[in-house]
């Protein structure tokens, strides 16, 4: 069982806990998980205490900095170029939009998770919805499904891309990152012509109409496109040993430090674990999760670029049974609905997971969980001991955001 977060209630804490293909809700009677206290503090400090010694001070980067595109503070412990310790202070990216949920109705909260975290806009929004229809015991229609699958291998595949051109920057190897950036634009580009949005958003509800995606086939074309230029750029980029040297043994994290602080998505499976929420959807086809075993910043790149290929091939068998099929007529009625209910999706950095009471349409407690908060525990547990020109190959490997984390 993975303990995913702890739930404020007027009367005690209860705690959203997974097992497998199952999430639930169980009484914090017993504090048996290894990450219950980070996760009690999810707000203030994500890391490590700060350590003292001879010559030992903070290295305080941000909360602005040229080095990292969002707000926050990295609290690094050095004596000079070692890193002994690190925490990070995710507070000045705080918004407060899950406080902003509770209270409005579902299709406000809806736009509301998109805005959590653009890169992750479809996976926090089919979470929630995953949430609603669960409370509300709301049957989805087979082609809303599809569509939701094939947004989110959309989304998987820039995402996965930018984190490939990151890394690649950082080892100055400036000719595959041109080409990778290209890619990273292109699958923007083909989001915006497939659902109106380059970062897919308000196209996800509880019943998708398959006649807003007019550009199927184009769809179809521009993926097959992206997956063999990638192919070829890929197989090239892993001849070039200076950027494989420099991401090789980086920031490594064992399969038992990774399931004990709960992260998910491509850097767990980065450690052997072959954990991923889609080989329990029956729409995904003799699905098979990627994985590698070093579980460092190399192991993690490799496994997105396994799944870059594998998304593209999903998308082109989703979009013939989609041609294939007839989509119901599904009016779905939310005039009284209420209920508890729990979403979880598979976003392209680890699950992301809505609990949501709601009562008349309105939401009136709403809990999220992110897989950017466990990853940045992760940065700060797997950067100790290394220097500080391995830090950006840290930090690009584990695909987080503060936006996700602070919500």
């Amino acid at each position: 069982m993975r303990l995913l977060g702890i739930i404020e209630k007027p009367n005690g804490k209860q705690l959203l806990v997974q097992d497998k293909e199952r999430f639930f809700i169980k009484e914090d009677t017993e504090k048996n998980f290894s990450n219950y206290s980070f996760l009690k503090n999810r707000d203030k400090n994500i890391g490590n205490p700060m350590k003292k010694g001879e010559g030992v001070f903070n290295f305080r980067y941000g909360p602005v900095n040229s080095g990292v595109g969002e707000a926050g503070i990295f609290n690094i412990c050095t004596y000079g170029e070692r890193i002994i310790s690190a925490n990070i202070d995710p507070s000045y990216k705080k918004r407060g939009i899950e406080e902003m949920i509770k209270g409005s109705n579902v299709k406000k909260a809806l736009r509301l998770s998109e805005d959590i975290c653009s890169n992750f806009a479809f996976s926090h929004s089919t979470a929630f919805l995953r949430a609603i229809e669960n409370a509300g015991k709301l049957h989805t229609d087979t082609t809303t499904k599809r569509i939701r699958i094939m947004a989110l291998e959309l989304e998987r595949i820039y995402n996965h891309l930018f984190v490939m051109a990151r890394l690649s920057k950082g080892a100055s190897q400036n000719v595959l990152t041109s080409h990778l950036e290209g890619l990273f634009e292109e699958a923007l580009r083909t989001n915006r012509r497939f659902s109106g949005s380059r970062f897919l958003k308000n196209l996800n509800g509880l019943s998708i109409d398959v006649s807003r995606l007019i550009n199927m086939d184009e769809t179809a074309s521009r993926i097959k496109n992206i997956k063999d230029k990638f192919t070829e750029l890929y197989r090239h980029s892993l001849k070039s040993w200076n950027f494989i040297d420099r991401i090789y043994n980086t920031a490594t994290l064992s399969k038992d430090k990774a399931l004990d602080i709960g992260i998910t998505g491509p850097s767990l499976r980065a450690t052997g674990a072959d954990e991923d929420l889609r080989k329990y959807e029956k729409l995904y086809k003799n699905f098979t999760p990627r994985t590698e075993k070093n579980g460092d910043a190399l192991s993690r790149m490799q496994v997105r670029a396994a799944e870059i290929i594998d998304s593209c091939e999903i998308i082109e068998e989703q979009i013939e049974k989609i041609k294939q099929e007839k989509q119901q007529d599904n009016k779905i009625d939310l005039s009284s609905i209420s209920g508890d209910g729990i979403g979880a999706c598979e976003s392209p950095s680890g699950l992301v997971v809505y609990f949501i009471e709601l009562s008349e349409r309105i939401i009136k407690n709403v809990y999220i969980s992110t897989p950017s908060l466990f990853g940045f525990k992760a940065f700060c547990d797997s950067l100790e001991g290394h220097i500080f020109t391995d830090f950006s190959f840290a930090l690009d490997s584990f695909g987080i955001n503060f936006a996700d984390c602070s919500r």
